[in-house]
């Protein structure tokens, strides 16, 4: 065997091994939280070692030093993450924390693994996040900071002690989240995968709606909003459904950037969509004590008013400069394919109707896994083999490395918030820092969208669960909104903004990869596609001013706001693109933009006079002489 195949046969044994385990502590229960957490992150660095080798120089010599780097790294990872491990009694029940004196030998194992998560992050991620994290980290030793960042110094031991030696650094909620849920599911989505479910999605939309006006870009919004619920990452998305309708979008005529451009703002919203949403409603189930089911209930209509704006975006766009449908001959039968492997989505059925029924995440995704496997083998064309198994079972630990190093990364900034309390007493200043609750939003947004620049979402919300949400949750609840509410609409509002940040320039990690797909480029395509979702970037806002939204309210009231919130999108995407039944004036469109402003603010007087704007503008449209048309 050569070298190379000895390095793919270990990564698979390993990856295989890691997603077993998972499995097991799922279906029977997790591990002492020590034992539970330490093990994830050795198998996750164990892979990134492998499958993320440090950069050789040329010659010789280049080679040697990036084996050296590859070791020490190696060195500085396992050994402090097996230290715990052995000694795992003691942590858990001997050792009292802040109060038994560190060794050491325990500072300097807290040094190399805080060392080694930054170097492993930034393998995977980029230097975006470890540097961010390196920032937060130096931030301790650094005395009689002005306002509210002043502090009086901390010693090396004591950001060892919070980082390496307690349950709030690296070993915090967010590696506990991925642990014990996140990688659950992304194994589930990658047993799905391999048993074809995605191509189901793909063809089945393409059959059901590639006829129409715009298609092919209908066909990426439906196809991605389903495939969401597969892989809960919007590269995925792109790198799935976009290989095959961004070809189609060009081949029906849309340009290069803006086939590109659908495809990544339609992905993006793929990470929204319940039940997966992108995995951090997990970590949001952790941080805000909500259970997981009730954040994926909460997070449904928010999700289809996104796509409702994209695809009424897509739609008038296809009006306007009338694009067709696709020809009826490359049309697959939906009806037949629905037959043929319609079963594939029982699973996903099964986990919600678990979930519903009050049963654990766990419990619940891990008879769902079994479950694919079973229901697959319905038929004989998506039936899953041995080898399939082990594929599933190695591709989902690789899909999880990710987010395990980077909430690793993640915890210790809040492990240093924890440790100063400045998150504290940002929340406890906020309104007079920011002055009102909708600069508070806008500076929220913009905050979202910074940190999550190169890194997963939930590293993005991550960061700012001890700064921004609760300096939100003291605006809300100094309006008049309860506690439960504000704590449920400040999480989300977080959350969608992270989502969206890898869809914004500069670092749009989905547009990104859709233009790589379409071959256009990278900063038109991330411009456009921010245009193209821009009527979704209002969604926040909207259950911010109406949680009814978030179904945190009586049913009358959601249904009012549903109401008003499906008009208001809707008016919104026909100012956008300046069509509606026919091409608008720019003073039309100004009035369109008005009337869609009116519908979303949460006061009936301005949500009737946006129906009336609405209502002349339509009258208008439908008039022989019609005075609104260019």
């Amino acid at each position: 065997m050569t070298l190379s195949g000895f390095k793919d046969e270990t990564v698979r044994i390993i990856a295989v091994a890691m997603s077993s385990y998972h499995l097991y502590t799922g279906a029977f229960g997790v591990l002492d939280a020590v034992v539970q957490r330490t093990a994830h992150l050795g198998f996750a660095a164990a892979l990134i070692l492998l499958l993320y080798p440090s950069p050789r120089g040329n010659g010789r010599l280049g080679a040697v030093f990036g084996g050296v780097i590859t070791a020490v790294v190696c060195a500085a990872s396992l050994l402090p993450l097996g230290y715990l491990l052995v000694n795992f009694e003691y942590f858990t029940a001997g050792r009292i924390q802040f109060v038994t004196e560190i060794t050491t030998l325990e500072n300097i194992y807290g040094v190399a693994l805080i060392l080694a998560i930054l170097e492993l992050t930034r393998r995977v991620t980029g230097m975006v996040l470890p540097a961010i994290t390196a920032v937060f980290l130096v931030f301790p030793f650094i005395p009689n900071l002005p306002g509210i960042l002043g502090h009086t110094g901390y010693l090396l031991s004591d950001t060892i002690e919070i980082q390496y030696l307690t349950l709030a650094g690296i070993f915090g909620v967010p590696v506990a989240a991925s642990a014990n849920f996140v990688i659950l599911f992304i194994i589930f989505g990658a047993f799905l995968e391999r048993s074809g479910l995605g191509r189901f999605i793909i063809d089945f939309t393409v059959g059901l709606v590639g006829r129409y006006r715009g298609g092919p870009a209908k066909v990426s919004v439906i196809a991605s909003a389903m495939t969401g619920t597969i892989s809960g990452s919007a590269m995925a998305n792109v790198l799935t459904t976009g290989t095959l309708t961004i070809p189609l979008m060009r081949r029906i005529g849309y340009p290069a950037f803006m086939a590109g451009a659908i495809e990544a703002a339609a992905s993006t919203g793929g990470a929204l969509m319940p039940p997966i949403m992108g995995n951090v409603a997990f970590i949001m189930a952790q941080f805000s004590g909500v259970s997981y089911a009730l954040i994926a209930l909460y997070g449904v209509i928010p999700a289809l008013l996104y796509f409702l704006g994209i695809f009424c975006t897509v739609h008038w766009s296809a009006v306007r400069y009338d694009v067709g449908g696709m020809p009826p001959e490359d049309l697959p039968d939906w009806r037949q394919n629905f037959r043929d492997r319609g079963h594939l989505l029982l699973p996903i059925f099964l986990l919600i109707g678990l979930m519903v029924e009050g049963y654990s995440p766990q419990f619940a995704v891990v008879y769902s896994i079994i479950s694919v496997v079973v229901v697959a083998g319905f038929r004989k064309a998506t039936r899953m083999g041995v080898r399939d198994i082990f594929i599933a079972l190695e591709n989902g630990a690789k899909g999880a490395v990710l987010v395990a190093i980077a909430t690793a990364c993640a915890g210790m900034i809040v492990g240093t918030f924890e440790l100063t309390a400045v998150g504290v007493k940002l929340a406890q200043t906020g309104n007079e820092l920011v002055g009102t609750l909708f600069v508070g939003l806008l500076v929220t947004m913009a905050v979202s969208v910074i940190l999550g620049m190169g890194v997963p979402p939930s590293v993005s919300y991550i960061a700012q669960v001890a700064v921004t949400i609760p300096m939100l949750q003291m605006f809300l609840k100094g309006e008049g909104m309860d506690a439960d509410t504000a704590l449920v609409v400040t999480h989300f509002f977080v959350m969608y903004f992270a989502t969206l940040a890898v869809l914004t320039p500069p670092d749009a990690l989905a547009s990104i990869a859709a233009a790589g797909v379409a071959g256009s480029p990278v900063l038109k395509t991330a411009s456009h596609a921010t245009r193209v979702a821009f009527v979704a970037f209002i969604v926040p806002f909207m259950f911010v001013y109406r949680p009814a939204l978030l179904l945190l309210g009586s049913w009358d009231e959601v249904l009012t706001a549903v109401g008003f919130a499906i008009a208001g999108i809707v008016i919104l995407s026909i100012a956008l693109e300046g069509c509606f039944l026919k091409p608008l004036s720019l003073p039309a469109r100004i009035l369109a933009f008005a009337s869609g402003l009116a519908l979303i603010v949460p006061h009936i007087t301005w949500n009737l006079s946006g129906l009336a704007i609405l209502a002349v503008i339509g009258m208008a449209q439908w008039r022989p002489w019609n005075l609104l048309r260019r």
